[in-house]
């Protein structure tokens, strides 16, 4: 290429790029940011990053107090407080006690410890012996008790026998309708001993030979016959001294229930005379002959008067008796009397009084021995009453005798 070609094309370049040029002037440095306040922020002194954390917090205790105010009125309502049961009038009905007496009827005890009455009508008595049902009887046909009042006790007697050791439940089943403070004390359980089937040997009475000697008379109480054969030991006291001890062979049977007695007499005589305090104890070789022990001991108080009256003659006797305790349903002790006089065909006459009066409480006559029993009246112990006897001889001869006074 030619130098003018040359020189025409970089002129060219030249002039193209003059006309074309942009003037682009350096970027300016960017000024500095200060944090932006708002009037509140700014006197407050808190950062914005802060403040937004604080508001959005804010935000949503708003949103969940909007909430909770939504579904108020969906909330459950507070159920009632349950009524304490102090506060209720109804009674409660316990067995408070099992007992025997006689040492095999079952009695229990039953207490109201309820605020209200409880109507004996409304209820039964259920009997278990070892875990199963022996026996049901109505309240009301136990007691004729209308009402047990609170704090009351009742103790009911029942038909129910016990024999040999055995648990004893018993329970009061009450209807549905009869409210109580507490239905789950209505039982009670109690282990009981009565006495098994067997003989129960009793010393029934003492009696006084013709010449004033003592004999002992035995009888069976038990539900089974005492055998021919058994030994028994007896032991004789005289004025609180043991005069006679020996070992007796029972020779015949005793029947049960009383069915018939047995006499026996100490080897060595024992003779009563005067005032004498005499007490007899009996006890079994073997413990199966006789099945209640306590009731082998008799202690008697003779008062032995000798008279002499002569025809149409009269005597008069005075003496004093302890009054027995009171013992509730228990027979009253008797005081025995009774009028021995040689000739068995000469009348005599008999009469005797209290203390309380001077009348006379009984006056027979007949042939001898004459024989009185008369309750003596219970009351405090050593007390002492007074009785006065007399014998009249309405024949024309002499008469020998003795007046002979046996009571406890």
């Amino acid at each position: 290429m030619s130098k003018g070609a040359i020189l025409f094309f970089a002129f060219f370049l030249f002039f193209s790029g003059c006309s074309t040029r942009m003037t682009v002037q350096p970027t300016s440095p960017l000024p500095s940011i200060k944090p932006l306040y708002y009037p509140d922020e700014y006197f407050s002194g808190i950062p914005v990053e802060e403040k937004v954390a604080e508001i959005a917090e804010k935000v949503e205790k708003k949103e969940e107090k909007a909430e909770k105010h939504e579904v108020s009125h969906l909330t459950a309502a507070p159920m009632p407080a349950e009524v304490p049961k102090e506060s209720l009038s109804l009674p409660d009905i316990t067995v408070s006690n099992l007992f025997l007496k006689q040492k095999r009827r079952l009695f229990a005890t039953l207490t109201n410890i309820g605020t209200a009455p409880f109507p004996m009508e409304s209820g039964g008595l259920s009997l278990f012996v070892d875990g199963r049902l022996e026996k049901s009887y109505a309240l009301k046909s136990l007691s004729d008790h209308g009402l047990l009042k609170p704090q009351e006790s009742i103790t009911l007697s029942t038909p129910f026998s016990l024999f040999g050791r055995h648990e004893v439940e018993v329970r009061v089943d009450t209807q549905v309708e009869q409210r109580e403070l507490d239905k789950e004390n209505n039982q009670l359980k109690k282990i009981l001993e009565g006495l098994p089937i067997g003989p129960d040997i009793v010393i029934r009475d003492f009696h006084l030979t013709e010449d004033l000697e003592l004999s002992i008379i035995l009888s069976n109480n038990g539900e089974a016959d005492l055998r021919k054969g058994v030994t028994f030991r007896i032991r004789i006291y005289l004025n609180d001294r043991k005069i006679s001890d020996f070992e007796h062979f029972i020779s015949e049977e005793l029947k049960a229930h009383s069915g018939n007695i047995y006499t026996l007499s100490p080897p060595y005589r024992v003779s009563i005379k005067g005032i004498s305090m005499v007490r007899v104890s009996l006890a079994p070789k073997l413990r199966s002959d006789d099945i209640r022990l306590e009731n082998n001991i008799l202690e008697r108080r003779f008062i032995i008067f000798p008279f002499q009256i002569g025809a149409q003659g009269r005597e008069q006797f005075s003496f004093f008796v302890p009054s027995p305790p009171l013992r509730g349903e228990e027979p009253s002790e008797k005081i025995r009397m009774e009028v021995r006089w040689e000739g068995s065909s000469t009348p005599l006459k008999f009469s005797f009084g209290g203390s309380e009066d001077s009348r006379v409480l009984l006056d027979i006559s007949g042939m001898s021995p004459l024989k009185v029993e008369w309750p003596i009246p219970a009351g405090e112990t050593q007390r002492e009453s007074h009785w006065r006897v007399s014998v009249t001889n309405p024949i024309e001869n002499r008469v020998e005798g003795h007046l002979i006074i046996q009571h406890p």
